[in-house]
């Protein structure tokens, strides 16, 4: 079966036009043709579906040269072969690096079929790799992980869209003209950069290597880059090239799943602690219960007994420092009882400074075991305040405890109240507890306050105290800062209002 094939002829002499045509015809080609001889018919024959051109290369008007100068001005891609009884084989070379597809003489235009044939082929190779190029150039633009070229010494040789935009700039060629030597070396982490040239050192590839880049503004991005060495024939190093991927959300949340593990974990371990030290809490005040029948026992013989010896005996003194001792037992029994009641949430007029003292008495022996000096600092003006008389016990003994607790060797806790004014302007009480102990970090300042945080070892702290302080005084409607230096020591100041008609009504979401 013939193959079709357009073809234009360029040639003065039609008995020539005819022998080319035979010979194509007896070597299977279908030609369906046309014959110019001027260029004007030429280029107004001279279209992008001709298969081939046959130009004679020298006509009286016109030459073979010139024809294929105006199919290269046009930019099409057409085989254009020279037929001549005159070319030397020098014409012949420099027709063809001009950019002819091949030359044939008219004395051996048996070899037409041939020539054209494989003409037709390269066109078809050339057809070929341009869609391949145009397929790799479209993947290589639109794909979403960045491609790259780059010299052993940081120097960007090509990049994609996708890597300029990861770095921040707008466009492939902004990236490569934009950075300079200092930039192109900082890409890669430093802490990483070594350990990423080992690696292709001794693999001569890296795959999955997760390290940071350094953007355009500055902001530093995760990425995961595969990256291998290409040798040139010789085994010198030319060039790496590899793919970025893009890899800081992922590494954000895989960040967020390990903090909330952790938080869990630690929520765990809390909650069990605050378990047990509710069961201790029980268990403390049923001992204190149990302790009041022997505690007013004694306390009876021993006024019994006080009333039986005279003034001036030396064996009351004793008796006066029993019953002394066994009243501050029951002043401690009394409080522990107190602070151990789960009541509802009750207003009533409130002697701050009475209910700092009555705190301070229920840890003194925690506090003197430990060496700390406490001083008070009392206005003789504190006026009384309306609140929940239990809550505000909770929170100076959680205070006060925290204090303590960052003194454990030895220190000073000063404790104040005096009149106030609250942001608004109402009257308030003012209360500061400050230490001289460990303090708190920076970083850790503004997380004390949410619940299950805490700076203390594994077990020895719930994280809930202060931000059950918090919330006793917003329940109040008061404030609630804290400032601390390390090494210098902590400040907690509160200023709650005198009386607020709300109060009942907050305070049922303050119960603890």
């Amino acid at each position: 079966m013939s193959i079709p094939l357009s073809v234009l002829i360029l040639e003065d002499r039609s008995a020539d036009a005819a022998l080319m045509l035979h010979e194509l015809r007896r070597a299977g080609f279908d030609p369906a043709w046309q014959r110019v001889e001027t260029d004007a018919d030429y280029l107004a024959q001279l279209h992008a579906d001709l298969d081939v051109i046959l130009a004679d290369y020298s006509l009286p008007q016109f030459d073979a040269l010139r024809a294929l100068r105006l199919l290269q001005e046009r930019g099409l891609d057409i085989p254009f072969i020279i037929v001549s009884g005159t070319i030397g084989e020098e014409l012949a070379v420099s027709a063809m690096k001009e950019g002819a597809a091949d030359y044939l003489l008219k004395d051996r235009l048996a070899r037409m079929g041939q020539v054209v044939a494989q003409a037709l082929e390269q066109k078809q190779l050339r057809e070929a790799k341009r869609q391949a190029e145009e397929r790799y150039r479209a993947i290589f633009d639109n794909t979403v992980e960045g491609i790259f070229q780059i010299t052993s010494n940081g120097r960007f040789i090509t990049a994609n869209r996708a890597l300029a935009r990861m770095l921040g700039y707008e466009s492939p060629d902004a990236l490569l003209t934009s950075l300079t030597d200092i930039e192109r070396q900082l890409l890669i982490d430093p802490e990483h950069r070594a350990e990423f040239k080992r690696l292709l050192a001794e693999h001569g590839s890296v795959q999955n290597f997760e390290t940071q880049i350094c953007r355009k503004d500055g902001s530093a991005m995760w990425i995961a880059l595969n990256a291998r060495v290409v040798y040139g024939t010789s085994g010198t190093l030319l060039y790496y090239e590899g793919t970025v991927e893009a890899i800081t959300v992922r590494k954000q949340a895989e960040e967020a799943l390990r903090l909330k593990s952790e938080e869990v974990t630690v929520m765990s371990q809390q909650l069990w602690q605050a378990a047990k030290l509710a069961t201790v809490g029980e268990l403390a005040a049923s001992i204190a219960h149990e302790l009041n029948n022997p505690l007013a026992t004694v306390s009876l013989r021993v006024e019994s007994l006080l009333a039986q010896v005279p003034k001036h005996d030396p064996k009351r003194r004793a008796l006066e420092v029993i019953d002394q001792e066994v009243e501050r037992m029951g002043h401690l029994v009394a409080n522990l009882l107190q602070f151990s009641r789960r009541n509802q949430p009750q207003i009533s007029t409130v002697n701050v400074r009475e209910e700092i003292i009555h705190t301070l008495d229920l840890i003194a022996h925690h506090l003197r075991n430990r060496r700390i000096r406490v001083v008070r600092e009392f206005a003789p003006d504190v006026p009384m305040m309306h609140a929940d008389r239990e809550l505000l016990r909770q929170l100076f003994l959680n205070l006060l405890t925290n204090a303590s607790d960052a003194m454990p060797q030895d220190g000073t806790l000063t404790v104040r109240a005096a009149a106030g004014v609250l942001e608004s302007g109402a009257p308030g009480v003012v209360m500061e507890f400050i230490d001289t102990g460990v303090g708190i970090a920076p970083a850790d300042l503004p997380k004390v306050l949410e619940p299950f945080f805490t700076t203390k070892p594994e077990g020895q702290g719930t994280g809930l105290g202060l931000s059950i302080c918090r919330r006793i005084v917003q329940g109040h409607h008061g404030t609630f800062n804290i400032v601390s230096d390390v090494g210098q020591g902590t400040t907690v100041r509160i200023v709650l209002p005198i009386t607020d008609r709300t109060n009942s009504a907050h305070l049922q979401g303050a119960e603890l």
